[in-house]
């Protein structure tokens, strides 16, 4: 079978999905297509489904079903032997996923049937989903350094389907969180939102291991997975303790404009002048978190002293839109055409993230040259938690 004829016929099982057709019937449809097939077949046909107008969003119900169809039917390829090395990212992720099926298949789910039983188990329960919920942190640092991986490479629909059901994992926890907390505990409702959260865990597990990893593998350097290591710490990790460190073999670069080499190199500005290496000491001193969208939507620039939101080298070339879910996509895509058509130069929003607890000061500034050519656009983002509850002045040290 040609590699049209595959796609096509992947397709077709899609749509038939798409339309509401039932799981067995998809599942009967695929044996009689394939004995198996490559990773890469899917994500391609669900990339042609995308493109055919399909919104990722309203794919993200179908990602489990496709999941339930292929599984079982995804060719094995042989491993990266770097995965197996303690410290290594993909190392760390399925030390996670072990650990995870094990909270939800060794503890939570059994402590769910003794409750139903009538044994007190609920203290458990609540610490369990509470364990669950930490989920996030794994969840983030996929979302942060490796889909900027998928993207760079051309890889754009699994990234935008995953993180749409990311979301929806966590609201599943929350939900099951929620009801496990009632002074009356809805014994129904504990036993769906705790199973559906649980169903959708392992689920994710799966695509993580068998189809976003090994499609990364046939794309990434070693410098991607390096960068991977590095940000690590700046979201944390899902009840592992800090992996060991891991450092591949680079290859050697030179660097004729490295900082230190043109420390020297002066920069003239309307009002006086600087060296690079005290413009570099600045922008990294400054108390925002900074970031730089070229003409072109592309990501070009991090910068700033403050640790706001978690980012990765990963993402530099990539498209701001790919940086986003698909959820809010629509208002950065908007917000961007304003600028660039000169409809708007600033925009500013503050909010207070329900993981941080913290109120956030997001402002945009579309950045123009002396002839009013649009250069890019200037993301300031700055904790402005302390600054709201001034409530007297401040004139001496």
């Amino acid at each position: 079978m040609t590699d049209k004829k595959k796609q096509d016929a992947i397709l077709k099982i899609l749509h038939y999905i798409q339309n509401g057709g039932d799981f067995k019937t998809a599942k009967k449809m695929f044996q009689e297509e394939f004995d198996q097939v490559d990773v890469a077949e899917i994500t391609a046909a669900e990339r042609e489904l995308i493109k055919q107008g399909l919104n990722p969003a309203d794919i993200q119900y179908l990602c489990n079903v496709h999941a339930d169809v292929f599984k079982g039917n995804i060719k094995q390829n042989e491993e990266n032997p770097d995965f197996a090395i303690p410290g290594h990212p993909v190392h760390t992720i399925k030390l996670e996923n072990m650990v995870l099926k094990s909270l939800v298949n060794d503890a939570l789910l059994p402590d769910l049937a003794k409750y139903e039983q009538g044994k007190d188990t609920l203290k458990k329960i609540r610490q369990e989903l509470k364990d669950l919920a930490t989920i996030d942190k794994h969840y983030r640092r996929k979302e942060t350094s490796l889909f900027p991986i998928m993207n760079e490479y051309g890889i754009t629909a699994p990234p935008e389907v995953m993180w749409g059901v990311d979301d929806d994992i966590r609201a599943l926890i929350r939900d099951a969180q929620k009801a496990a907390s009632q002074d009356k505990v809805n014994v129904d409702d504990l036993d769906e939102t705790i199973k559906k959260a649980c169903h959708e865990v392992l689920e994710m597990i799966f695509k993580e291991e068998e189809i976003m990893i090994p499609m990364i593998d046939e794309v990434a350097s070693q410098e991607d997975w390096y960068n991977v290591k590095n940000e690590e710490k700046q979201i944390g990790y899902t009840l592992i303790r800090e992996p060991m460190n891991w450092q591949p073999q680079l290859p050697k670069k030179s660097s004729p404009v490295d900082v230190k080499n043109l420390s020297s190199f002066f920069i003239n500005f309307k009002e006086g002048a600087l060296n690079l290496e005290q413009l570099n000491a600045i922008f990294d001193l400054l108390p925002f978190a900074l970031t730089f969208i070229d003409e072109n939507d592309k990501v070009a620039y991090f910068g700033g002293g403050a640790a706001i939101y978690p980012h990765s080298k990963n993402a530099i070339g990539n498209s701001v839109f790919s940086c986003h879910t698909a959820k809010s996509r629509p208002l950065i895509e908007k917000m961007f055409k304003q600028m660039h058509e000169g409809e708007f130069d600033k925009y500013e929003f503050h909010f207070t993230p329900h993981m941080m607890g913290r109120c956030l000061y997001l402002r945009y500034y579309a950045v123009h040259n002396q002839e009013g050519k649009y250069l890019g656009c200037l993301e300031v983002a700055q904790d402005v938690t302390d600054i709201r509850n001034w409530t007297s002045e401040k004139r001496t040290i």
